[in-house]
């Protein structure tokens, strides 16, 4: 019976120690692995960039003459970049030759050269041209002998009204002069039917 009592005791001293134990070990375990995990991450070791990628993003320049033949694709691809020529003979996309105001017949055909535009040939922009420039030059000759020939139209019209003006003022005056002569001959007549008219020659006084 004093077994039974003792183990029985002994029994309630040892189950309130039990939990606790669990609890440190598992407090020393949750501290223990952050520890083991920052260990690990530092020992990770960094990215080291490769070369091939710089490699890969480096640019070379380009020529004008290297940059117009990588645009041989199509005409309307040339074309995009001024400094291009295009050439349908063999299909070529070639610098424009500086220095030069026409391709030369070595570099490519006029009637096959395309420049600017795909839908237009230089021989036919060249008579194109020079029909337009012909006509230009045609209309600013035609304005200035046209301007020239109305300014001399006017002046001499000008000087012909004024001629006209003064045939007129005379004529004019020649009027007024007939008719002031006519009217002092007519009151001339009047003086002279009423003797109211003066002798020309004054009294003279004889000798005796």
């Amino acid at each position: 019976m004093d077994t039974i009592v003792f183990i029985s005791i002994l029994g309630m001293l040892i189950i309130p120690v039990l939990p606790s134990t669990t609890e440190t070990t598992s407090n020393t375990q949750t501290t223990v692995t952050p520890s083991n995990k920052n260990s690990s991450e530092g020992t990770t070791s960094p990215s080291i960039p490769s070369t091939t990628s710089e490699l890969t993003k480096a640019t070379t320049t380009l020529t004008p003459e290297q940059e117009c033949a990588t645009l041989s694709a199509s005409c309307d691809t040339c074309l995009k970049n001024d400094k291009c020529l295009y050439c349908n003979t063999n299909n070529t996309c070639m610098l424009y030759p500086h220095g030069k105001i026409l391709p030369s017949s070595s570099d490519c055909a006029l009637d096959e050269a395309r420049w600017l535009v795909c839908w237009l040939n230089f021989e036919a922009m060249i008579i194109s041209v020079g029909v337009i420039g012909g006509v230009i030059i045609l209309t600013i000759t035609f304005c200035c002998i046209y301007c020239c020939c109305c300014r001399n139209g006017g002046r001499k019209q000008q000087e012909r009204e004024d001629r006209k003006l003064d045939t007129q003022k005379m004529e004019r005056r020649t009027k007024q002069d007939e008719r002031r002569t006519e009217r002092k001959g007519r009151m001339d007549d009047i003086r002279k039917k009423y003797g109211l008219m003066k002798d020309d020659a004054p009294y003279q006084q004889f000798d005796s």
